[in-house]
């Protein structure tokens, strides 16, 4: 299953927040935010330090996107 951080970026938008004010109020390095750009996996303290910083859930940051399925 893949990882989408969609919720994340709906959020930025809605709550008028920009990445790098994020990064600087969650304490990320700019390479967090490049490999969710890139939709790869952070850790879960990653993941704790912007719920918090944004005071949301886990499920208003990320979200799971089905694999494709190859025809056999």
């Amino acid at each position: 299953m893949g990882i989408s951080y969609k919720p994340l970026w709906k959020q930025l938008i809605d709550k008028d927040i920009k990445k790098i004010n994020l990064i600087k109020s969650a304490g990320l390095t700019t390479n967090v935010m490049a490999n969710m750009g890139k939709e790869k996996y952070i850790s879960i303290q990653n993941l704790e330090k912007i719920c918090r910083a944004l005071e949301c859930t886990p499920n208003e940051v990320i979200s799971f996107k089905p694999e494709k399925v190859k025809n056999e």
